[in-house]
């Protein structure tokens, strides 16, 4: 089977009226699409694409790109052996007044823009460390294609559904819309916490985090992709 193709924005939306039919413009269900969008992404916590780079020897801070968004931080995960199948650890994140980690080998923290990488015994070369986080949607635009990737499409079209009942004032089909849009997601959720087992051992592909990060800050890019 090959890959689905995601839905534009018009494909959407010509959707959403064939199911539901409303006099409401392109640029109001844009503004439905946006928002929906973007509480999914909040709701799912979908990932972009790991950042990934290879230590440098007896070097233990590693700035992050300019860009480079420190509050989504999911999980990092550091490379500790130099094996053809290189095992791969999650670090625990230390704040910089916390010393519950003090007997801790492996641990990260962050000042101020840049990650320091506790290795016992010294931080060797050439090992690779990711970090994972949460995604941000982009706008889309009424001619584009949003970011959601397929399987999440169908409660995208139902938030839009139950935001149209919502300002026709029509409760009953809102009520349909609502239940049904909550109900994908809980299953959705459901379905994630039970999948085993959880990707903690990343190899030479961008890995999904599985597993949120607990407290402190720091972050970048992963992307939920579509197969």
């Amino acid at each position: 089977m090959g890959v689905k193709a995601l839905a534009t924005v018009q494909q959407i939306f010509a959707d959403v009226r064939l199911r539901y039919r409303n006099t409401f413009t392109d640029a109001q269900l844009l503004v439905w699409l946006i928002e929906e969008q973007r509480e999914l992404y909040e709701i799912l916590k979908l990932d972009s694409p790991p950042y990934a780079f290879d230590t440098v020897e007896g070097e233990n801070f590693y700035p992050f790109p300019a860009d480079f968004d420190i509050t989504k931080i999911k999980t990092v995960t550091y490379q500790v052996s130099d094996a053809d199948d290189p095992k791969y650890i999650e670090l625990p994140f230390r704040r910089n007044d916390d010393l519950q980690f003090t007997g801790y080998q492996y641990w990260y923290t962050v000042t101020s823009d840049a990650m320091y990488l506790h290795v016992p015994g010294g931080v060797p070369a050439t090992r690779r460390v990711y970090v994972f986080c949460d995604a941000d949607p982009s706008d889309v635009t009424v001619d584009g294609t949003p970011d959601l990737p397929v399987r999440f499409q169908e409660i995208l079209k139902l938030g839009i559904l139950k935001r149209i009942a919502m300002a026709r004032k029509d409760i009953e089909m809102y009520n349909n819309y609502d239940a049904e849009h909550e109900q994908k997601i809980t299953d959705l959720m459901w379905g994630r916490n039970v999948l085993e087992p959880e990707w903690v051992s990343p190899t030479d592909v961008m890995p999904h985090a599985g597993r949120r990060w607990r407290g402190g800050s720091v972050a970048i890019y992963i992307a939920e992709s579509e197969t």
